[in-house]
């Protein structure tokens, strides 16, 4: 009887938790273009080392304080857990206390930043089947905002499951991958590592791949100079291991939303990270309603969601509407030169305007507000 006590009492104080964490006062200010704005972090490495409680996660805040000071929900998620597991379990609590206060009657965009991708793809498509099982209206979701997605999966997470595997993988890309993991590839059992499972290339293909309603917005990076994280070396390495460009975690085809997981350098097969108007090895496809908007050769995985300016942006899809307006502000550069000036790179170059002073970040939030 004491024992049922003492269940009933955590229940009862999780739950507590949960609801202060959910329905608590909104601290934002701003929306974006009369909608609310969730976020959806990514891959907190240290979940795998030591898996944090319901509590821990739920009072979790992520992603950047750009976006924190302009979010009223989140939909936070431990990676200790698996996508089809505890993670839908953490995310679908949430969403009730959200559901409950109709917080997205008006309608609500999903900001999402790596892993998070995937976590917002599998509730996206399960939702509505969760919701009406629990008696609750389906969160109506305008739009996602996914910097870095790796919906697509990332090679880091093929070595890193493998090197768990077996002894043959190279030390030098088993100590990579986990660096970039922030994993211990020494475990006694590979469902140890939770979530890097799910991000394995196959594997993130494989998980709630049905066409969805939801217009998913990409924005991806191809830069990354970790020497200023102690990681220079790591760099190098990683390279080796992902396919195709990559933002140091990521490979091009899940941050683009691509179809199929080529070694493609680009979003686009007419422009390259840089912005040069030039044939690229871009994707064969898109995966429905993902639509590839801004590219930036500066940026990496770690600080395309923050308000940091890293360089020059550059626009792949531009001037439509999907779910939200999508009209950046733009120009066009061209650079010629004389037969013997052969330094110089000629070219028509397309970039976002105000990109060389400001955060891709910063005029993503702009211009969707508008």
């Amino acid at each position: 009887m004491n024992n049922k006590k003492k269940t009933a009492g955590r229940l009862a104080a999780t739950l507590a938790l949960v609801a202060a964490a959910v329905l608590a006062p909104a601290s934002a200010v701003a929306k974006m273009a009369g909608h609310n704005v969730i976020l959806v972090h990514g891959f907190v490495s240290s979940d795998i080392m030591k898996p944090p409680s319901d509590a821990e996660v739920y009072a979790r805040r992520a992603v950047s304080d750009f976006w924190q000071a302009r979010a009223e929900g989140y939909l936070n998620w431990s990676g200790a857990g698996r996508i089809e597991g505890d993670i839908a379990r953490q995310v679908f609590e949430q969403a009730k206390g959200y559901a409950a206060r109709g917080l997205c009657n008006n309608g609500c965009v999903l900001v999402t930043h790596s892993t998070g991708d995937l976590v917002a793809r599998y509730f996206l498509q399960n939702q509505a089947h969760w919701m009406r099982n629990a008696g609750l209206p389906p969160l109506k979701i305008v739009a996602t905002l996914d910097y870095a997605g790796a919906g697509g999966g990332t090679d880091l997470a093929d070595v890193a499951v493998a090197a768990a595997n077996s002894e043959y993988v190279p030390e030098p890309l088993k100590w990579a991958a986990g660096a970039m993991l922030g994993a211990d590839l020494d475990v006694t059992d590979y469902k140890e590592l939770g979530v890097v499972i799910d991000l394995q290339t196959a594997v993130a293909r494989s998980h709630a791949m049905a066409p969805g309603s939801v217009p998913r917005l990409r924005f991806s990076a191809a830069g990354g100079d970790l020497a200023e994280l102690g990681m220079g070396q790591v760099r190098t390495i990683t390279k080796t291991i992902i396919r195709g460009a990559d933002d140091t975690v990521v490979p091009a085809h899940s941050s683009c939303g691509a179809s199929a997981p080529d070694a493609i350098e680009s979003c686009s097969g007419k422009l390259t990270y840089a912005g040069k108007r030039i044939a690229a090895l871009g994707p064969r496809g898109l995966l429905y309603n993902h639509f590839p908007v801004l590219m930036a050769a500066e940026y990496d995985h770690f600080n395309i969601v923050k308000d940091e300016h890293h360089g020059l942006v550059t626009y792949v899809l531009n001037n439509f509407a999907a779910g939200l307006a999508v009209d950046f502000q733009t120009y066009t550069q061209t650079i010629t030169r004389n037969w013997w000036e052969l330094w110089k790179e000629a070219g028509t170059w397309q970039y976002v305007r105000d990109s060389g002073s400001r955060s891709m970040t910063s005029l993503i939030y702009d211009t969707f507000n508008n």
